[in-house]
């Protein structure tokens, strides 16, 4: 093992050419590091924490010579909400008394990609540069439904097995859906033959959702498809629309037919009365395990732990202020191996939205709404005074995409790596807004 180790540093060590490399290396390490160490255990675990370590270096090249010798940093517009937050977080900890490495570990939790996004707009980091690093996270979305054929029909794996390089099925399955956007909208500009963004998009709309059984993905995406095209709905061509149609409509007739008996769509059987904290996973009486039956008892695990949760703050009104204070409840690798759904603590556990709150609170929750919002709201105006097709794309999925990461929190883990990650680099690209503008006003003279 220790061999392996050393020429994977040795292969890092060449792949670093330039201080900008290490943001691709990054990426690379985000999309496949858990998967390579925990998965096929071709590393120790400990590799893990490289994301970890590489950030901090990024911190020390880009954003700790301008703390100490300029005493100053960019923020954006919007940064100042996050670091807002982020204090918001501390203060809470401080209360509560919660001990150093404990807070460490909750702002590693909930805003490590945050901390990059800082450090991001701070690194000077050009358009071009941007671009490349887009087109290279595309890529990694791209050959996701590919390496989850290769599980499915390789090493027939099934169900929460297919996931690619991520190590979950309901992470892949929502950042698939803001990819499929991405492939929309390049079909719009027309740079791409539009014969391989409609086929990119089939096996994203199919491969995954269906072998890996993710149902919230049928749920989700004509909610965030909503969002993004509300108000050019009317202007879609009619081919596009049909194009794109065609093939959710297929993908929801193959996942019935693949799994027999299954209704997407259909929630009549469900009664919320059979729902009880100790009976855990199948906390369903008297259901049988079959494919029908998974929709259900997945309902119930995200009711009992909204219970759990408000149950966590009708017991101490002063938690609604800060929660038990940022890192009291933190999942941590050794904790998730012998995980179990059996109590109301643990049900606390379970998903993000209750995670955070016991973390932050219910004002806290409420301040990280707000924040998205304004990212939201800055991102759309942005969109409207700029001409860069490009940005213009990426500023109207941010609205889009804080409602995913919203909807996440329910189902799975939006902070962990691969959603916080994606969403902040998209929140990254709002760093070139007056400089677009700019260039925008520019051409408007010229004209």
């Amino acid at each position: 093992m220790s061999i392996i180790s050393l020429l994977v540093l040795t292969l890092l060590g060449l792949f670093i050419r330039k201080s900008e490399d290490l943001f691709l290396l990054l990426m690379t390490l985000v999309f496949s590091i858990s998967w390579i160490a925990d998965e096929l255990n071709l590393l120790p675990h400990f590799f893990t924490w490289s994301i970890e370590v590489l950030i901090v270096t990024l911190f020390s090249i880009f954003l700790l010579p301008k703390i100490v010798f300029l005493r100053e940093i960019k923020i954006t517009p919007i940064g100042k909400y996050f670091i807002f937050l982020v204090l918001y977080g501390i203060l809470g900890s401080i209360i509560y008394a919660i001990n150093f490495s404990s807070i460490l570990m909750g702002l590693r939790s909930f805003f490590k990609y945050g901390f990059l996004f800082l450090i991001f707009i701070n690194s000077n980091i050009s358009q071009h540069m941007y671009r490349k690093l887009f087109k290279y996270w595309m890529l990694i979305l791209a050959i996701q439904p590919i390496i989850g054929l290769y599980q499915y029909f390789v090493e027939k794996k099934v169900g929460d097995s297919v996931h690619g390089s991520f190590t979950d099925t309901g992470m892949l399955g929502m950042l698939l859906i803001i990819f499929i956007i991405c492939l929309i909208d390049l079909i719009n500009m027309k740079i791409m033959n539009n014969y391989i963004l409609y086929f990119l998009i089939f096996l994203s709309m199919t491969v995954v959702p269906i072998l890996g059984e993710v149902k919230a993905f049928f749920y989700i995406l004509p909610i965030i498809f909503f969002i993004r095209y509300f108000e050019s709905i009317r202007l879609i061509r009619l081919k596009n629309a049909i194009l794109i149609t065609i093939p959710f409509v297929i993908s929801v007739y193959l996942f019935q037919n693949f799994f027999d008996g299954v209704n997407v769509f259909d929630f009549t059987s469900i009664n919320i009365s059979n729902f009880t904290f100790r009976q855990g996973v199948e906390s369903l009486n008297l259901l049988g395990d079959n494919d029908a039956n998974t929709v259900a008892i997945s309902l119930s695990e995200r009711f009992l732990s909204l219970l759990a949760t408000f149950n966590f703050l009708t017991n101490d009104f002063s938690r609604i202020f800060f929660g038990d204070g940022l890192g009291s409840h933190i999942f941590t690798y050794e904790s998730r191996a012998v995980f179990s759904l059996f109590s109301t603590e643990e049900y606390l556990m379970k998903f993000s939205l209750a995670r955070f709150i016991t973390n932050m609170g219910a004002i806290g929750l409420l301040i990280f709404y707000y924040m998205l919002i304004r990212f939201s709201y800055y991102a759309y105006k942005s969109s409207q005074f700029i001409d860069d097709q490009f940005f213009i794309s990426i500023y109207k999925i941010i609205p889009a995409f804080s409602v995913l990461f919203c909807i996440s929190m329910i189902y799975t883990e939006p902070f962990e790596e691969y959603i916080s990650f994606s969403y902040w680099f998209f929140i990254s690209s709002l760093m070139y807004v007056p400089e677009l503008r700019a260039k925008n006003k520019v051409n408007y003279f010229h004209e």
